[in-house]
């Protein structure tokens, strides 16, 4: 029986000292004591305060690293990190990825007129363009017998908003025609960015760990830089984008 509570207590006890933890720890990410004096030795100032000509390159590749076999599929000059802009982007599938592969992109932000693979001050993510998923059945209008896609199924019913039949209707494809139920390659038709422009001064002593370790640092004669944050945001990935 003093087995038993003890081995509860010390399990309780862990439990609320991870809790206290990491509430200290987002407690730091959210309230990051900012360093009093910019110009100490202790200070990691942003590389963007210098307003440097920034550059974004995206490039495409069968292969999730920089080993080669990069396709450049958009160059963006005079990268302003502060501006929201969407851009079009026509895209070359490798054989490979036809064939049910995957396609994967590597974002550059580097300074104007380099190299990425040659700027040792550039930052990069990796996003993958395709995944796997089961493709939806077609579905069949009652009305034709026909396959209909999703697309042409609501305009129809913007078209006809007040019509109740049940003949109008469509439903999902029954046992007719067989559809595969492995999984194959779809395309990511939408990619989002985004980068942190504030410039923000870090003290170094109270830098929370889960922050600093999205960090790139360099020195800049007495001073620590850091580069800026690239990510991408993977939370705006919909269902209904994948093609």
């Amino acid at each position: 029986m003093f087995l038993k509570t003890s081995f509860t207590t010390l399990i309780v006890g862990v439990f609320v000292v991870y809790v206290l933890h990491t509430c200290w720890v987002m407690y730091g990410i959210v309230y990051t004591k900012p360093c009093d004096s910019p110009k100490g030795d202790n200070c990691i100032t942003p590389f963007l305060a210098e307003n440097p000509k920034l550059q974004l390159s995206i490039y495409t590749s069968v292969k999730p690293n920089a080993d080669g076999g990069h396709t450049l599929i958009h160059r963006e000059e005079n990268f302003d990190v502060n501006s929201k802009f969407e851009r079009i982007v026509n895209v070359s599938l490798p054989k490979k990825t036809r064939n049910n592969g995957t396609l994967f992109a590597l974002i550059f932000v580097h300074q104007a007129g380099l190299n990425p693979w040659q700027d040792p001050r550039q930052v990069h993510s990796l996003a993958q363009l395709t995944t796997y998923m089961v493709p939806k059945p077609p579905e069949i209008s009652l009305i034709s017998g026909e396959d209909q896609p999703q697309g042409q199924k609501k305009e129809e019913q913007k078209k006809k908003p007040h019509d109740s039949s049940p003949a109008a209707g469509t439903g999902a494809k029954g046992g007719a025609t067989a559809s595969s139920d492995h999984p194959v390659s779809h395309w990511r038709s939408r990619l989002t960015l985004n980068i942190v422009g504030d410039h923000f001064v870090f003290d170094r002593e109270y830098l929370p760990s889960d922050v600093h370790r999205y960090l790139r640092v360099f020195q800049n004669g007495k001073k620590m830089v850091y580069l800026p944050l690239l990510f991408v945001d993977e939370l705006s990935n919909r269902v209904k984008d994948l093609v």
